[in-house]
């Protein structure tokens, strides 16, 4: 599996992100790496499910900022969470690691996992990272019983074949009756590609430096093929 190795790029938090050498856009926010994932993807979307035991996937892994804060706020608050992302572009691990984000040895270890397997990080963790093209229907990743979408694609402009209503239905589709899917950007082509796709769409105060984010929501109600295929996960 090829890596790549973006530029290193310090926020107005204090901490660092990443810059893609294709795309040329950052991962996170330079307002605030931090800020914004604790704010776009801890509070508004795990926070906000107000459940025990979360199924979350991250459509864009990255810097695995997004998932070392939502294993510390599992930690923290003793909520389960089983984690799965994909990356079309996976990062080198060395790079990663030396954003500097923490000493937690759990942050190095999430970028060390093995890719297509489950990995239990701590009790109540696990992790499963994807090498995969989004677009590209029937990856594994691809099954039901989501609670929880955390959308960090690259901008709309930078990655147009991402917000598409296409892949939003198919994202609905993976998602428990009142489910959600939560995303920085507050486009207007975006709120109309989800409201669409069958989301209905809140518009939500945003990270530092920008106005607003979207969380948008999957109704409650009968879910064609339930939880019921989801596979289950095995530690390792």
């Amino acid at each position: 599996m090829t890596t790549i190795r973006p530029e290193k790029e310090l926020t107005d938090d204090g901490t660092a992100t990443l810059r893609h050498p294709v795309f040329g856009d950052t991962y996170h926010s330079l307002h605030g790496a931090a800020s914004e994932s604790e704010h776009v993807f801890v509070r508004n979307g795990l926070a906000a499910s107000g459940k025990d035991a979360v199924r979350i996937l991250e459509a864009g892994f990255g810097s695995g900022l997004n998932a070392w804060m939502s294993l510390r706020y599992g930690r923290k608050h003793a909520v389960r969470i089983d984690y799965r992302a994909v990356e079309r572009y996976p990062i080198d691990a060395e790079t990663a690691c030396g954003l500097g984000y923490t000493d937690d040895p759990l942050f190095g270890a999430m970028h060390r996992c093995t890719w297509e397997e489950p990995h239990t990080l701590i009790e109540g963790f696990t992790l499963t990272k994807y090498a995969a093209d989004l677009t590209l229907p029937g990856g594994a990743w691809e099954c039901r019983g989501y609670d929880l979408v955390y959308f960090d694609a690259f901008a709309p402009d930078t990655q147009p074949e991402l917000w598409t209503e296409a892949l939003f239905r198919r994202l609905y589709d993976i998602l428990v009756p009142g489910g959600a899917l939560v995303t920085y950007s507050a486009k207007g082509t975006v709120k109309q590609a989800l409201r669409v796709a069958g989301f209905t769409v809140h518009r939500l105060a945003g990270a530092p430096g920008k106005r607003h984010m979207l969380r948008a929501a999957k109704p409650d109600g009968p879910n064609d093929g339930g939880t019921g295929t989801f596979p289950a996960t095995t530690a390792k």
